[in-house]
């Protein structure tokens, strides 16, 4: 086309080329600021699926990280990643993810998170919990520095599929594994143990907790309505909570009165073991176990299968019922109930000989 031709050509034909340059280049703006479309398939030097997030943190919108990857030091590992849009009512999301060392009992301390009651937990080849809001995985024994290394997920607003949170959790967790050549894991966790219900519902005389046995009566101020929450007995991973149905503030409340837990899952008893306070000593059934950092929990021998880690708290409705009621059992009387309780629902018989 020649100098004069491009003159005289008319305005609305440059004005239309001009508009559609606008909408491509609004279009690739768009799919830029509010979708993955050039997203990496990997974010945080390569440690998270950028699929995992997005299927796990809520909405529409981008994928922005921050973090470099592993850390020389496993621990001091961190990453953030933020989903956002600019579209109109949508908010901000993020995930951040951190490796950090634990006690041996701490993913079963019932003051951590996700809270033991509410979550949902896998075991098997892999072991973690998720709730909506945190999930964990224990890495590999392989991968524990001076202590056991978990690998934590927190998220800012609730993920919609726990499925979903456990398998990004897992696929992080191997990921990371894999990397530093310290153990296998699946892609997947395994089937999750969620709780029995969403609500606390009243206990069944004789079996408080689905525990063969185990009763309240004489256990608590009289008259007073007690429920229980947690998972299905037995289970590999297992929480219950205890609480009085009264006035009490909803601080004490959500505390609970009595908490339990118990655990046959190998790499957890492997982790209790390590903590420099656990040494030989006695059950509250009289057979020899090791006792947990001073008395924390204890781990059982069994006559079949594995040991059985058991551990009972007393939550801030006790410690202010047992101010109310002077002749409230102490402590160490919810103790032994719970142990003969729960090894006989386990199938953690004492070993002879």
């Amino acid at each position: 086309m020649s100098t004069a031709e491009a003159r005289t050509r008319p305005a609305w034909k440059v004005w239309a080329v001009v508009a559609v340059l606008v909408v491509v280049v609004a279009g690739l703006l768009h799919a830029w600021r509010n979708t993955n479309v050039l997203t990496g398939d990997r974010l945080c030097g390569d440690l998270v699926s950028a699929e995992k997030v997005d299927a796990v943190l809520p909405g529409s919108g981008r994928l922005d990280a921050e973090g470099d990857g592993l850390d020389d030091d496993l621990t001091d590992t961190r990453c953030r990643v933020e989903k956002s849009s600019v579209a109109l009512g949508s908010g901000e999301s993020q995930l951040t993810v951190r490796l950090w060392g634990v006690r041996g009992y701490d993913p079963l301390a019932f003051e951590s998170e996700p809270y033991p009651t509410g979550a949902s937990y896998f075991t098997g080849e892999v072991t973690g919990g998720v709730n909506a809001y945190k999930a964990w995985v224990m890495l590999p024994e392989k991968c524990w520095t001076d202590r056991p290394v978990v690998a934590e997920f927190n998220i800012t607003e609730p993920a919609a599929d726990r499925t979903a949170f456990a398998a990004l959790a897992t696929d992080t967790a191997r990921t990371i594994a894999a990397r530093t050549k310290c153990g296998d894991l699946p892609e997947k966790p395994g089937t999750l143990i969620s709780p029995r219900s969403d609500a606390a519902r009243p206990v069944s005389e004789g079996r408080v907790c689905g525990l063969d046995g185990l009763t309240v009566a004489g256990q608590v101020p009289a008259g007073t309505k007690v429920l229980e929450e947690g998972q299905q007995a037995p289970a590999d991973l297992w929480f219950c909570k205890l609480t009085l149905d009264d006035e009490t503030t909803d601080f004490v409340r959500g505390d609970g009165f009595m908490k339990y837990t118990a655990t046959r899952d190998p790499l957890l008893i492997d982790a209790l073991r390590k903590f420099p306070g656990t040494e030989k000593g006695r059950a509250p059934d009289g057979r020899e176990a090791e006792i947990v950092d001073r008395g924390v929990g204890f781990i059982l021998p069994c006559a079949d299968g594995g040991p059985l880690y058991l551990a009972v708290e007393s939550g801030q409705q006790y410690l202010e019922a047992s101010k109310r009621h002077p002749d409230l059992p102490k402590r160490d009387a919810y103790v032994a109930p719970f142990t003969k309780a729960a090894a006989k629902t386990f199938g953690c018989a004492a070993p002879t000989g």
